[in-house]
């Protein structure tokens, strides 16, 4: 398989795992990352563990879903990608629905591929 076959494995796996839950998207985040994986959210470049802190804060307040998946493209070993997200407030009931733009750089490891740093943004940031 080519590294770009893997990547979009990746992504559509991924895809599939987001709306299990906040629980079940750290299980899939030891899938995507690694320790020394970036990512840029808003302008904010995290941890691994940064990361999965923020998502676990945001999931506190809200149920975030991943929904129509628009398009991707996947050159060497980067990928864009761009999705809708669905956001509901917990307390209020509120949703949005806001579109995702994604750029991932991956890498191969041994225990297969894996992002190396990524960048999103939505059209309504999430807010912790």
């Amino acid at each position: 398989m080519s590294l770009q076959e893997k990547i979009k494995d990746r992504l559509e796996t991924g895809f599939k795992n987001w709306n299990g839950g906040y629980e079940n998207w750290l299980v899939w985040c030891n899938e995507l990352y690694d320790d020394t994986s970036m990512y840029n959210v808003y302008g904010h470049r995290l941890t691994l563990k940064q990361y999965q802190d923020m998502m676990g804060d945001l999931f506190k307040k809200q149920d975030i879903v991943l929904g129509q998946f628009h398009n991707m493209l996947i050159v060497n070993d980067w990928a864009a990608i761009r999705y809708d997200v669905e956001v509901i407030d917990l307390k209020t009931k509120e949703k949005t629905t806001q579109q995702t733009m994604e750029f991932v750089r991956f890498k191969e490891t041994p225990a297969g591929v894996k992002v190396d740093e990524g960048w999103a943004c939505s059209t309504v940031p999430l807010s912790a």
